[in-house]
């Protein structure tokens, strides 16, 4: 799976749940891109912040891929390329993301207060042990 920015920018535009970074920020991350036949659906951007550590940094699937495996596929590619134990933030009030999160093994940790939206939206940490 290689990036492809415009793909990565339509689905980000798509998703409002995720965060909506100028396309010219992923260049300085790993991205997967999930595809359908030549059509980017998903994606997921993330870096190696430590020798043991890595971190998901964005992940959004088209809302018209939702509830096909797309979002476990990356998940899954994520944990084959990243190396030692994985951490994200998600809004706690994107619920089905961390729904998604927990049922492929991740774990909440913690709380970041006002992580989101100018203060009033609290982050769940998760983790997941490689």
């Amino acid at each position: 799976m290689e990036s492809d920015y415009p793909g990565v920018a339509r689905i980000q535009a798509r998703c409002p749940e995720a965060a909506q970074w100028p396309v010219g920020d992923y260049s300085n991350f790993q991205v997967l891109l999930a595809v359908d036949g030549d059509k980017p659906v998903g994606f997921c951007a993330w870096r190696q912040s430590l020798p043991d550590e890595a971190e998901l940094l964005n992940l959004g699937v088209d809302p018209d891929f939702r509830h096909r495996g797309v979002g476990r596929a990356l998940l899954a590619g994520l944990e084959g390329l990243a190396s030692g134990n994985l951490y994200l933030e998600v809004a706690e009030n994107n619920v089905p993301a961390i729904g998604l999160y927990h049922k492929c093994g991740w774990e909440s940790i913690g709380l970041r207060r006002g992580y989101y939206a100018n203060g009033t939206v609290h982050a769940v940490v998760m983790k997941k042990v490689s």
